[in-house]
């Protein structure tokens, strides 16, 4: 005698979110926001589901239905520090920065090793124009993750504001170290224009040049560079 199928209510719903994922991954949020719904409306305990919704909707800058599912997630477990970090973001977009410094706070009180959560408190940080408090963040994000160019690149972005030139030039060295990019060089150009040293500025997009040749601003940036010299 063949087994019997049992319908199980967790693997349907499973099912619903994995491919509400799929939707996501494509960038198709409006059909990921029926899935996990789909999956919602069949356990509504699980609070990754709502999470998962959230990411859609807040993908669609649908930011009061992101809230409400990030609240709905944060309700369900509390210990995920993950979850207040996606609603500090859809707080920051929205520009709502007292939401977000409280809700980056809680995600970092959860778990305090996560490099992303001081990057994004930095940057709310910065928003409030509270520049040291924004330069420690982005130290201990460097110091618990020293392979992601993002956090060395936003820091050389601060310390050019704080015209910490040899910092933020060291930063993006730094940079090149874990991954030539063109930008890195037209920043370090940028930085060696305001120091006055049109020689390495020109350096420097000479190198932006050779890994970006058909870009029109680095083009414009060399031109402006060589009436200088």
């Amino acid at each position: 005698m063949s087994e019997e199928f049992v319908y199980k209510k967790d693997d349907e719903a499973d099912d619903y979110n994995e491919r509400g994922i799929s939707y996501f991954n494509v960038m198709q949020y409006a059909d990921a926001v029926k899935e996990f719904t789909k999956a919602i409306n069949i356990i509504k305990t699980d609070p990754d589901y709502f999470l998962n919704r959230a990411m859609a909707y807040y993908s669609l800058k649908m930011y009061d239905a992101a809230i409400k599912d990030c609240k709905s997630a944060i309700e369900l477990n509390t210990e995920r520090g993950d979850y207040h970090n996606t609603l500090g973001a859809i707080y920051d977009d929205m520009k709502d920065l007292k939401n977000a410094m409280n809700e980056f706070n809680e995600a970092i009180k959860i778990e305090n090793d996560v490099p992303d959560y001081y990057y994004n408190r930095g940057n709310v940080y910065w928003e409030l124009g509270d520049t040291n408090s924004a330069l420690k963040d982005y130290d201990k994000a460097v110091s618990l993750n020293s392979s992601d160019a993002v956090f060395f690149y936003k820091r050389s972005q601060l310390y050019t504001y704080l015209k910490m030139y040899d910092d933020a030039i060291k930063d993006l060295e730094e940079c090149v170290k874990l991954g030539s990019n063109a930008e890195y060089f037209k920043a370090e150009a940028n930085i060696y224009i305001l120091k006055g040293d049109y020689k390495k500025a020109e350096e420097s997009i000479e190198k932006a040049l050779k890994l970006s040749p058909n870009d029109i601003s680095l083009k414009s940036k060399k031109y402006e560079i060589e009436k200088k010299l």
